[in-house]
């Protein structure tokens, strides 16, 4: 068995203490860094985007023909969205109302396509009229009352938060 020299028994002592204070420090600093604790947040109430959509008032529809779409949409939240996308909504395509008492109650119009992507930014607490061309139709099958005839179309749109 060999034994330690007395400088080698000073040596292994000091690493030794050197090695307990650097791992105490260590400790101490990670204990000092780290914690645990509660937090609360409310999310903001998001309200529907309001959407309302046309077609061209000054480019009329008539039978076999193709026109363009007004979409209006409202954004009453109190932060920007990006509309992404428009589909066809609930409920039946109408006639203006004098068009409609003339006797245009079956128009034949429909959007050429299901969805429709789109990058529409809506500031917050505002209103924005965008158009989509070449987007409506109208079939031959339609009442010849209707040519002329502006016409509302329900749309649903969907999109996100710009913030």
């Amino acid at each position: 068995m060999r034994t330690l020299s007395r400088r080698s028994k000073v040596v292994l002592a000091v690493a030794g203490a050197l090695a307990l204070v650097v791992n105490g420090g260590v400790a101490w600093a990670y204990w000092r860094i780290t914690g645990t604790g509660t937090t609360a947040a409310t999310a903001a109430t998001v309200a529907n985007l309001q959407v309302s959509g046309a077609s061209y008032p000054d480019v009329p529809l008539f039978p076999g023909a193709r026109g363009g779409l007004v979409v209006t949409v409202k954004n009453p939240n109190s932060f920007p969205v990006i509309v992404k996308r428009v589909v066809p909504g609930p409920g039946p395509v109408t006639a203006d109302d004098a068009h409609r008492s003339a006797g245009c109650n079956q128009n034949g119009v429909s959007l050429v396509r299901s969805v429709f992507s789109v990058s529409w930014p809506v500031p917050a607490n505002s209103q924005k009229v965008f158009p989509i061309s070449n987007s409506v139709a109208m079939s031959n099958a339609s009442d010849n009352a209707c040519q002329g005839a502006t016409f509302s179309i329900p749309l649903l749109v969907s999109g996100t938060s710009s913030s």
